[in-house]
């Protein structure tokens, strides 16, 4: 019987550390969005938190530079709310962008072109691949068109 993952994750030591680290940065990104001016609130990444450093990774150098500027005002806003920390780093790191596959073109064969296609399969004997082929050929793109 399969067992569900959550069973599994919170088992190891390491595993639970690594758990706990990422609900702590998961809360701690609610309150730097809570923190920072709307228009930089979605920007940003809380990447790691390390002693009572505070890394945020920025989509672009634009909004670094806006981050690096909000820093001191971050600091005493998360202080607020019982989050001490000496410094915050940004790093500009853009979001990953897989590349959009095209859908594939769909081809229609004419019907005088699947006519002519069957009218060649006639013409050859009845166990040649070749006409086996163009039949299931002409078959399956008369059953597309409908």
């Amino acid at each position: 019987m399969a067992q569900p993952l959550d069973r599994y994750v919170g088992t190891g030591d390491t595993l639970q550390r690594l758990q706990a680290h990422a609900a702590r940065l998961l809360r701690l990104q609610a309150h730097v969005d809570a923190a920072l001016p709307p228009y930089l609130a979605g920007l940003c990444r809380v990447a790691n938190l390390k002693e009572d450093v505070l890394v945020l990774h920025a989509g672009n150098g634009a909004v670094a530079a806006k981050l690096r500027q909000a820093a001191p005002r971050l600091i005493n806003a998360l202080a607020a709310h019982g989050i001490i920390l000496s410094a915050v780093k940004v790093a500009t790191r853009p979001p990953e962008t897989r590349p959009t596959r095209p859908e594939p073109a769909v081809r229609s064969v004419s019907h005088d072109t699947c006519d002519g296609l069957q009218d060649l399969a006639t013409h050859l004997p009845e166990d040649d691949p070749l006409r086996q082929a163009l039949e299931r050929f002409v078959q399956h793109s008369r059953t597309r068109e409908e």
